[in-house]
Protein backbone atom coordinates (compact mmCIF):
# COMPACT_ATOMS: atom_id res chain seq x y z
CA UNK A 1 0.00 0.00 0.00
CA UNK A 2 1.30 3.54 -1.53
CA UNK A 3 0.83 6.54 0.81
CA UNK A 4 0.70 9.61 -1.83
CA UNK A 5 0.06 13.15 0.34
CA UNK A 6 1.15 15.05 -2.94
CA UNK A 7 -2.27 17.06 -3.09
CA UNK A 8 -1.89 17.74 0.55
CA UNK A 9 1.43 19.09 0.52
CA UNK A 10 0.44 21.59 -2.53
CA UNK A 11 -2.26 23.09 -0.71
CA UNK A 12 -0.76 23.20 2.63
CA UNK A 13 3.03 23.51 1.80
CA UNK A 14 4.17 20.73 4.09
CA UNK A 15 3.89 16.80 4.78
CA UNK A 16 0.77 15.94 7.30
CA UNK A 17 1.16 15.63 10.60
CA UNK A 18 -0.54 15.57 14.35
CA UNK A 19 -3.96 14.66 15.29
CA UNK A 20 -7.51 15.69 13.41
CA UNK A 21 -9.43 14.67 10.71
CA UNK A 22 -8.48 13.29 7.83
CA UNK A 23 -9.74 12.71 4.14
CA UNK A 24 -8.41 9.90 2.33
CA UNK A 25 -9.32 8.61 -1.47
CA UNK A 26 -8.49 5.35 -1.43
CA UNK A 27 -7.64 2.77 -4.55
CA UNK A 28 -8.52 -0.97 -3.77
CA UNK A 29 -8.90 -3.96 -5.89
CA UNK A 30 -10.40 -7.36 -5.56
CA UNK A 31 -7.65 -9.30 -7.05
CA UNK A 32 -9.96 -10.11 -10.71
CA UNK A 33 -9.31 -6.94 -12.28
CA UNK A 34 -11.71 -5.14 -10.35
CA UNK A 35 -10.91 -1.53 -9.22
CA UNK A 36 -12.69 0.91 -6.72
CA UNK A 37 -11.84 4.02 -5.84
CA UNK A 38 -13.59 5.89 -2.90
CA UNK A 39 -13.07 9.03 -0.31
CA UNK A 40 -13.39 8.09 3.20
CA UNK A 41 -12.83 10.29 6.43
CA UNK A 42 -11.09 9.10 10.09
CA UNK A 43 -9.74 10.77 12.96
CA UNK A 44 -6.44 10.55 14.99
CA UNK A 45 -3.28 10.73 14.00
CA UNK A 46 -2.10 9.94 10.49
CA UNK A 47 -1.40 6.69 11.35
CA UNK A 48 -3.97 5.66 13.06
CA UNK A 49 -6.24 7.58 10.32
CA UNK A 50 -4.98 5.41 7.85
CA UNK A 51 -5.15 2.23 9.37
CA UNK A 52 -9.40 2.86 10.41
CA UNK A 53 -9.73 4.06 6.91
CA UNK A 54 -8.68 1.39 5.35
CA UNK A 55 -10.63 -1.07 7.29
CA UNK A 56 -13.66 0.85 6.83
CA UNK A 57 -13.08 0.97 3.05
CA UNK A 58 -12.74 -2.66 3.13
CA UNK A 59 -15.49 -3.47 5.23
CA UNK A 60 -17.87 -1.00 3.57
CA UNK A 61 -17.05 -2.96 0.12
CA UNK A 62 -16.73 -6.27 1.12
CA UNK A 63 -15.21 -7.26 -1.89
CA UNK A 64 -12.02 -5.36 -1.47
CA UNK A 65 -8.79 -7.76 -1.16
CA UNK A 66 -6.02 -5.45 -1.21
CA UNK A 67 -6.00 -1.53 -0.56
CA UNK A 68 -2.58 -0.34 -3.50
CA UNK A 69 -3.21 3.71 -2.75
CA UNK A 70 -4.15 5.51 -0.32
CA UNK A 71 -4.56 9.69 -1.20
CA UNK A 72 -4.41 12.14 2.15
CA UNK A 73 -6.45 14.89 0.97
CA UNK A 74 -5.73 18.75 1.85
Amino acid sequence: METNTEKYEATHGRKPRGYGMWMFEMVGTDGRGSWLRETVRATGTLAMARAAAVREFKASSGRIKSVDEVVVLP
